[in-house]
């Protein structure tokens, strides 16, 4: 057990670490194995685990207090039970963590670092690989350009520092390290520092999310501390870890909400809970879940922020609590001034403030009139505190997932999340015993576009086709940037005949489509080549490799049309129109 002098340092490390492994679930990761559980708040399992370690070491100082009525054999056990449940949360975390890393780009091998200022050195927290060294020196020529620039350091320029971060063995000098400063109160903590094997491999998305996560970490901490200081007595402290732990890893906006719904329901007796959130221009606020009574003020509902008085906490700040609301705020309406009268008497309305902006509103109404009072103002805006958190980590978490799996572009799936899914519908298939059709389509002469048009003409194509294509599918259906020009689509459940159908309508849709821009407007078509599972393979690549192929022979059949692979010297299948 830790003595009473090292707990409060142990304390702190354990936060820092919690927050570091709470950023990386929000990397952007081909998430091969995670795609169903990374849409999970980690916040909330990093609130649980510091409020139940709170819980130990008020326990511990318990147990060694002269007037406390429980047996010290009771208090110890109880003592050891909430460590097992602790270590348990800290142990899946830094699993979750380590996962994670390595779905973002199987070549990369990350470690977290914080500082230790009694040894001075950076001590490992945890990493993916096992060449990364237990402790770095402070000193590091390598760790000191990360934390002044967040820069990208290679092998070859500092082997020395090098071998202070990694076992001595040999390199190829390809080796190259990105990391990011942690900070707490302005001082530097620690760092997440990854590895890459070649430094072809890092991309430009890549450096912008491994940048990024000292920040994240460093806003998350800042939100743990002003939860500390806003929560008020341990029965709340105990309803709040009670019904946040009930959050899982598959949560996404409506499920947060209704848990934040719960969760309020047992600290307040109200007529009626709405919560709102600015809509993407930010002029209007849209109510996003409504418990008690309803009006016409329902889910998906717009109004206006300004001049209501459900607007009024996110463009003030501030809160509002009135015992009579139409008194207290006789020149503006609840939603609208076109609305019916209401009876709702009492109000508590407070911001939902996310990174730091006040985007949206908390409010509960009451027809009673009898008030809320100070402490439930306190309370309510410690929820609206957890809810914005846990809000800005969903959003962020989106972005970062879209940029992580999709083009940019196209706004399609990209290469490398495209061949993830693909092999995890092959497995699916294989449970089922399902067919699956796999579609290669390659656009026509689309090199003239670029060179007589110009890029922008080219990136306009690229986006109309990607938008015809994912208008015809199911949304079950695959659809993804392949490359360049290059598209793939699997089709679910789906054998190869059954596939001529879309295939064809994509190829009609696509040389039929008026493509015009500036005035210039140009004639496209499309090749595609399709394979089945499991009658031409079981296997990835073949599939890919079969279509391609018939994708090619369309393309010397003159283009616009598609073909299914065909085994031996079978007649090949071909639908060409022109």
């Amino acid at each position: 057990m830790a003595s009473k002098n090292n707990l409060p340092s142990f304390t702190r490390v354990l936060i820092a670490f919690c927050l570091v492994l709470f950023v990386f679930l929000f990397l952007p990761a081909s998430l091969s194995n995670l795609s169903e559980i990374l849409k999970y708040l980690l916040l909330v399992g990093i609130i649980v685990l510091l409020m139940m370690y709170n819980q130990v070491l008020g326990s511990l100082a318990s147990s060694l207090s002269p007037v406390q009525d429980m047996d010290q054999s009771e208090s110890e056990n109880a003592n050891v039970v909430e460590s097992n449940r602790t270590n348990t949360l800290y142990d899946n975390l830094k699993q979750l963590v380590l996962s994670t890393v390595k779905a973002l780009n199987p070549k990369f091998d990350s470690a977290i670092y914080m500082i230790d200022p009694e040894a001075g050195v950076f001590s490992s927290q945890g990493s993916n690989a096992d060449d990364f060294l237990d402790s770095i020196p402070t000193n590091n020529s390598i760790i000191s350009s990360i934390l002044q620039q967040s820069s990208t350091v290679y092998q070859k320029d500092d082997k020395d520092a090098w071998n202070e971060i990694f076992e001595n063995k040999p390199w190829r000098g390809s080796e190259c390290v990105i990391g990011s400063p942690i900070s707490l109160h302005g001082a530097v903590a620690g760092f997440v520092l990854t590895r890459i094997d070649h430094f072809s491999d890092l991309t430009d998305k890549d450096k912008s999310v491994l940048g990024a996560m000292g920040k994240f970490i460093s806003h998350g901490l800042g939100s743990l501390e002003s939860l500390e200081k806003h929560i008020m007595g341990e029965e709340n402290k105990a309803r709040i870890l009670e019904l946040l732990s009930e959050l899982n890893f598959k949560s996404d906006e409506s499920q947060v909400l209704d848990h934040f719904k719960y969760l309020i329901r047992t600290f307040f007796y109200y007529d009626r809970l709405t919560v709102s959130l600015q809509n993407e221009n930010e002029l209007n606020l849209v109510i996003k879940l409504v418990d008690g009574i309803e009006d016409e003020f329902v889910k998906d509902t717009e109004f206006p922020s300004h001049g209501t008085l459900h607007g009024l906490p996110t463009v003030s700040g501030e809160v509002i609590l009135s015992q009579n609301w139409k008194k207290s705020h006789a020149n503006v309406a609840r939603f609208n001034s076109t609305e019916a009268p209401t009876d709702f008497q009492s109000v508590l309305g407070v911001p939902i403030m996310i990174d730091g902006e006040s985007r949206g509103s908390l409010f509960i109404e009451s027809m009673t009139g009898r008030p809320y009072t100070k402490a439930d103002e306190q309370t309510f805006i410690l929820i609206g505190r957890v809810l914005g958190a846990s809000l800005h980590w969903l959003f962020e978490y989106e972005k970062i997932y879209q940029n992580a799996t999709h083009d940019g572009l196209s706004k399609l799936l990209n290469h490398q999340t495209y061949k993830e899914r693909f092999a995890e519908e092959i497995q699916r298939a294989k449970r089922f015993q399902h067919h699956m059709a796999v579609l290669i389509f390659d656009l026509d002469k689309f090199k003239r576009i670029n060179d007589t048009l110009g890029h922008p003409y080219g990136d306009y194509v690229i986006q109309t086709v990607a938008k015809i294509m994912s208008e015809n599918v199911r949304t079950i259906d695959v659809v993804a940037r392949y490359g360049g020009e290059e598209f793939a689509i699997i089709l679910i459940n789906t054998t190869a005949e059954m596939a001529m159908v879309v295939a064809q309508r994509i190829v009609d849709n696509i040389a039929e489509y008026p493509y015009s821009m500036d005035g210039e407007r140009v004639r496209m078509t499309i090749s595609g080549g399709m394979s089945e599972y499991p009658t031409h393979s079981e296997n990835l690549k073949d599939l890919i490799d079969l279509a391609d192929k018939a994708m090619y022979n369309a393309k010397q059949n003159g283009g616009n049309g598609i073909i299914i692979h065909s085994n031996g010297t079978a007649t090949t299948k071909s639908t060409q129109n022109g």
